[in-house]
């Protein structure tokens, strides 16, 4: 075992400072968005980022997920913040309508993504209020219509491939 294995193996040192969801860790959402992002979203504005030239706002989920899990629960900070992450995400796929347009295979991923986002964003906020979120209930019973159209889409994918071999051996016989 090397050095650095047991640097592992130790226990963390105990520290008296306290994580916080909201730390001065992020650039902060403009003060100036005209769409208001910064109030729209309290609990998680500092996670958030605008690009000022093209207004896409740009998130740090992540970095958050991990502050958060230090935070004693039950919060009601926490699960504020888990709800306004699932509105952030619904809201962000609206905001993509005209880019996903053309493409039905990658809006159907988005949309698949965003739901799944926004469903365990809205669970994880029952739990950080220390509430029952119930059953889990998978996303083909959840959203029927996000399930018919991934069968559709496969079903397109592989009448396509078909296709294309029938033509490849009736070139190769020709």
């Amino acid at each position: 075992m090397g050095a650095h294995s047991l640097d592992l193996m130790r226990p963390p040192t105990p520290t008296t400072r306290k994580a916080t969801v909201h730390g001065p860790l992020f650039t902060l959402v403009s003060e100036h968005d005209p769409d208001g992002i910064a109030n729209r979203w309290p609990h998680i504005g500092r996670f958030l980022r605008v690009d000022e030239s093209t207004g896409w706002v740009d998130d740090d989920y992540l970095r958050w997920h991990f502050a958060e899990r230090k935070v004693n629960q039950p919060s009601a900070a926490v699960a504020a913040a888990y709800e306004e992450w699932a509105d952030y995400f619904e809201w962000r796929l609206k905001q993509r309508a005209d880019e996903l347009a053309a493409d039905r295979v990658k809006r159907h991923l988005v949309e698949k993504w965003t739901d799944s986002m926004a469903y365990c964003c809205r669970r994880s906020a029952a739990w950080a209020r220390d509430e029952d979120p119930g059953e889990w209930i998978p996303e083909q019973q959840r959203r029927p219509d996000l399930d018919a159209d991934a069968r559709a889409i496969v079903a397109e994918i592989i009448a396509e491939r078909e296709r294309m071999a029938t033509r490849d051996r009736v070139r190769a016989t020709g």
